[in-house]
Formats: structure tokens, sequence, C-alpha cells
């Protein structure tokens, strides 16, 4: 009985030790300047997601970008599972003037940005982005 619950709290210390090392934050950030030919861009709201297979995607940081269109936007959340992280603007530049909802433009950022720490410890850069272009597979939405 004695070696039962032994083995009984070796697993349980065990399966503990795995699930705190597992359930550790991740975080991740991007910046970069956004522009709408040769404007800064306006009305452009920015996210973070966690792209999920099974499941809701789950938001990590809204923003916005500065007047001058640079933007800085970090986040992270905890999980056994590494991130999936894409980045999403929303925005009304290139839009056709008879559409009522915004351009929805989303780009999946490179893995080896995602940290297992709380702390962004690299950035993605993208650079100076024209939302001028049409990108694969971009779509539209009112509800952002």
């Amino acid at each position: 009985m004695k070696s039962l619950i032994a083995i009984f709290l070796l697993i349980t210390i065990f399966s503990a030790a795995v699930t705190a090392q597992g359930f550790r934050q991740q975080s991740v950030g991007v910046r970069g300047r956004l522009l709408c030919g040769n404007e800064p861009t306006r009305n452009t709201t920015i996210k973070l997601w966690d792209k999920n297979t099974v499941g809701f995607d789950k938001q990590l940081a809204s923003g916005r970008p500065n007047p001058d269109g640079t933007f800085q936007i970090n986040g992270g959340t905890g999980g056994l599972f590494a991130l999936d992280v894409h980045i999403k603007f929303y925005t009304d530049c290139g839009r056709s003037a008879w559409l009522p909802c915004q351009r929805k433009i989303d780009l999946k950022i490179p893995s080896n940005y995602v940290t297992r720490t709380s702390d962004v410890q690299q950035y993605f850069d993208i650079g100076s982005l024209n939302l001028q272009l049409k990108f694969k597979d971009e779509d539209t939405s009112c509800f952002n």
C-alpha cells in the first residue's frame, strides 16, 4: 500500500512539474510602418491573434499606428502549445467606396519570434508596408 501511495505521489509531482513547465507564458512583438500610398495609413486597426487549430482563435493585442504610420505591438498568453501568431490589419486603405466594411489583411509571423517568456525578446520588423497592395486571401470585416 505504501508503494502505491509513493507511486501516486511521484506521478502527481511529475504531472504538476510538466504542467507548470508546459503552460509558461509566451510572447511576441511586431513593429513597422504602415502606408496607404505615399501617406501614413489612417483608420487602421492592428491586432495580434493566436490561430488555434481546435477551438477559437485568441486575440493577443490590439492597437493603432502612430500619426506617422509607425507601430509597435506586443502580446502574449500562457499555453501548452506553441503560438501560431498572425497580425491582422483592418483598414480603409484601398477599399472600394461602395464597400461598407474594412479590408482585413492577415499575415503570419515567423515562429522564431515567439518566445517562452513574458517579455518580448526580439521584435519582428515588417518594415514599411503599403496597404494599397492586394494581399492573397485578404478578406473584409465589418466588426473589428
